[in-house]
């Protein structure tokens, strides 16, 4: 088995048919939801959300494979919040995934991916998250602003 430090996640773009899989990393992340005062999206929810994303030609979400296994997803949106920019509203790895390099690794390719068309990458955390506020800190994000009482916007050029 290669150690988890040199293995990458694939990235899949998630269409309305990976409902089902993406619902699954909702359920294996039921941490993620109690920090937020929430219960995990039903299937019919995510289904909507996939095909309000396919609708939308600067949204991407994508499926993050450890080996054969989803492990998480990245949803991010391009052209925001201005031309050139790029924004990251969601890294999340499922639980039994957690401690295995998958959420920075992919935040790392995305970022080199982006970097030849994108200026600056922004990471939204939502609710009081300060996993999720030291996880993209030491990616080289840095706060940029209070976007409401429940969100907060980091930044990094690229």
């Amino acid at each position: 088995m290669i150690p988890s430090a040199e293995r990458t996640p694939e990235r899949w773009p998630a269409g309305p048919e990976a409902a089902p899989l993406l619902h699954g990393v909702y359920l294996a992340s039921p941490g993620y939801f109690h920090q937020l005062g929430s219960e995990p999206p039903a299937l019919a929810d995510v289904a909507r959300e996939l095909e309000a994303a396919a609708r939308d030609p600067r949204r991407r979400i994508e499926l993050l494979y450890w080996g054969v296994e989803v492990a998480g997803v990245l949803d991010y949106k391009l052209d925001h919040p201005a031309p050139g920019e790029a924004a990251i509203s969601l890294v999340l790895v499922a639980e039994p995934y957690r401690g295995r390099g998958i959420g920075r690794a992919a935040v790392t390719a995305l970022e080199a991916e982006l970097a030849p068309k994108v200026r600056r990458l922004y990471a939204v955390v939502y609710g009081k998250n300060p996993g999720a506020e030291r996880f993209f800190t030491a990616l080289g994000y840095r706060f940029w602003k209070n976007g409401g009482p429940a969100l907060k916007w980091f930044a990094k050029p690229l």
